[in-house]
């Protein structure tokens, strides 16, 4: 079972990749959805979240409001790295336990990818992968498609602020994969990726 670990910067074509690994047959351990997950009233990581933050990041409901969450937790750095702080070891806690129930099946996958954004912050999911795949990306192109997604430029600005930068990303990555250009060619080069680096792996 081959696992690679996914990263880039807000904006630099996770989703894309995911979902082009995916499509070849990977299964794709996602940790922001594994997060949201984690968020919910009945989970332990809800109150950890509630208590960094306050009751105001509650809706009416008792759920968080990610977006008055966010709203806190990118406003800067250090309020970043508390919600990662209050976040990952859960996160990392619920991947090492499905990649250890994927490894025990009859016909475990071939090929893992987890799509982890933030790994440069908590590089220890980098230890759950055989090799790690860096998204790199020019900002302006980045911001540029979070716009494009609905998102207010101020608020991808501030958000990719408080995340890493691609140097750092590069730092800890096997591979790197640049996303300058268009979508063709993004592909193509996930394509050349994949048939180079994964294949002889996953055969």
């Amino acid at each position: 079972m081959y696992v690679l670990a996914l990263t880039g910067g807000i904006g630099s074509g996770k989703s894309t990749a995911s979902e082009y690994f995916a499509s070849l047959g990977a299964v794709v351990l996602d940790l922001d959805d594994i997060a949201k997950r984690l968020l919910e009233p009945e989970m332990p990581m809800h109150a950890a979240v509630v208590e960094a933050f306050g009751p105001e990041i509650l809706a009416a409901d008792g759920r968080i409001d990610t977006a008055a969450l966010a709203e806190r937790a990118f406003a800067s750095p250090a309020s970043a790295k508390l919600l990662n702080d209050a976040v990952h070891p859960a996160v990392y806690n619920v991947v090492a336990g499905a990649l250890d129930a994927l490894a025990l099946q009859a016909e475990p996958p071939r090929f893992v990818v987890l799509d982890v954004p933030l790994l440069a912050e908590s590089p220890e999911f980098a230890d759950l992968a055989d090799a790690v795949l860096a998204l790199s990306s020019d900002e302006d192109a980045r911001i540029d498609r979070l716009v494009a997604r609905g998102m207010a430029e101020h608020d991808a600005e501030r958000r990719m602020a408080c995340q890493a930068s691609d140097a750092e990303r590069r730092d800890i990555a096997d591979y790197v994969i640049e996303n300058d250009g268009d979508l063709l060619d993004f592909r193509a080069a996930l394509a050349q990726f994949f048939e180079e680096e994964v294949a002889p792996r996953v055969a």
